[in-house]
């Protein structure tokens, strides 16, 4: 099953991907959404795990660290017995939880904001409804998981660049 993963920088370490809620097409978001082909049910799954990104993002700068202010994405193939349930009741209706970390081998693409969102990203993480819906309208940029570590290093290279400015 094709699953998405929302991410931050930390996740492109040379690391399997934590277990956390994942977002994907389940039966409930095909039942909700219905006669829509499965590119558009991917493109709602896509958007939520891109929504989740603000809140580790959010997470992330209350500890005090310092990442790159872009919305991450992982796309990954998983067996459908590595997903459960969504522990919360009130989690969308594309939510998952992942049982276990998923190895690299299994993550097919990393989506991410360019970099000309970075304000809206930080005001959204913020909880700025307004920089929020304009993020909505943002997609990310594709990456082949094969750049993954060039990736990282021009995020942080990025970020160290945002803050000597």
């Amino acid at each position: 099953m094709r699953i998405y993963i929302p991410a931050t920088i930390t996740d492109l370490e040379d690391k399997p991907v934590p277990a956390r809620i994942v977002h994907g097409v389940t039966a409930a978001l095909e039942q909700e959404i219905r006669f829509e082909d499965t590119e558009v049910l991917e493109a709602v799954a896509m958007n939520a795990a891109a929504d989740a990104s603000l809140h580790l993002i959010a997470q992330q700068l209350a500890a005090g660290e310092t990442l790159p202010l872009r919305r991450m994405v992982l796309a990954a193939d998983v067996p459908p017995q590595a997903l459960s349930d969504a522990p919360l009741s009130d989690e969308l209706v594309t939510a998952r939880q992942l049982a276990s970390p998923v190895d690299w081998n299994r993550i097919v693409s990393i989506h991410v904001d360019d970099g000309t969102v970075a304000e809206d990203v930080q005001a959204a993480a913020g909880g700025d409804a307004a920089a929020f819906d304009r993020l909505a309208d943002q997609e990310l940029m594709w990456y082949d998981v094969t750049e993954r570590l060039d990736l990282a290093r021009a995020l942080t290279s990025a970020k160290d660049k945002a803050e000597r400015a």
